[in-house]
């Protein structure tokens, strides 16, 4: 079973907020699309700049992820290399779509067996959970959350854990071989894993991150990025976006 987050990660991840001066709450100490949230003023004024913009240059804006700056000046001097959070970055909604998307072609392939969303969690630090051997996803109502919490990266995070099984299902054994096979390409998939899901947390003692040294979470992690936003995750990752589309073989093409 697979769950995202992990209570251990959850439990902990209130010391990472960080309520910032423009109004932004930021999920560790970098801003990306999804370890933003809520936004002050500047918020406003950028919502109202972006609606003013022809209609087809909002689309076009909104349907990849670049650079952010929380700058209201420096993003208008550069609106189509500059995005401001909240505003101009890939929205839920299509977020959702693009994760529907690769759930349908996972239940069609036989991945998964099924997926129940809206789901009730007794703990609600879970958002999504992967249940092996039965090939079934869960994913929890979408909450006034951080954009890497909500239901559009946790479903197309699952579906990367129902794609890794596949591909090695006997994971959870040591002696199985490891999807990321280069440091270069552990280190990409962290960061990608970091850009959605905020911060690994370093601890002493017995509770670690749930990523640390997962293989799978870390494999999820690049397969969800690749889905919500293709182009920032291969200039992010190239070599791990690489070795995962390679593990896919002919799929690849219908998967991204």
């Amino acid at each position: 079973m697979s769950r995202f987050p992990s209570p251990t990660l959850a439990d902990r991840i209130d010391d990472r907020i960080q309520e910032l001066e423009d109004g932004f709450i930021r999920l560790g100490d970098d801003g990306t699309p999804f370890t933003l949230w809520e936004g002050g003023e500047s918020l406003e004024e950028a919502q109202t700049i972006h609606s003013d913009r022809p209609e087809a240059e909002q689309q076009r804006d909104e349907e990849s992820n670049e650079p952010l700056t929380r700058s209201l000046s420096e993003w208008e001097d550069d609106m189509g290399k500059l995005d401001f959070p909240l505003v101009d970055t890939i929205p839920l909604s299509e977020q959702r779509i693009r994760a529907n998307r690769v759930a349908d072609l996972a239940l069609t392939e036989e991945f998964v067996d099924a997926i129940d969303r809206d789901v009730e969690f007794r703990d609600e630090t879970v958002r999504g959970k992967y249940w092996r051997g039965v090939q079934l996803i869960e994913v929890g109502s979408d909450s006034d959350d951080f954009p890497g919490f909500q239901r559009g990266v946790v479903l197309a995070h699952e579906v990367g854990h129902a794609f890794y099984e596949a591909w090695s299902p006997d994971s959870g054994i040591e002696e199985q071989p490891r999807l990321f096979q280069t440091d270069d390409e552990k280190e990409q998939a962290q960061r990608l894993s970091e850009r959605l899901h905020g911060p690994m947390i370093e601890t002493d003692g017995p509770f670690v991150d749930y990523r640390k040294g997962s293989d799978e979470e870390l494999a999820a992690a690049v397969f969800a990025s690749r889905i919500i936003e293709p182009m920032a995750a291969q200039r992010i990752a190239p070599e791990a976006v690489q070795r995962l589309e390679e593990v896919f073989g002919e799929l690849s093409d219908r998967l991204f």
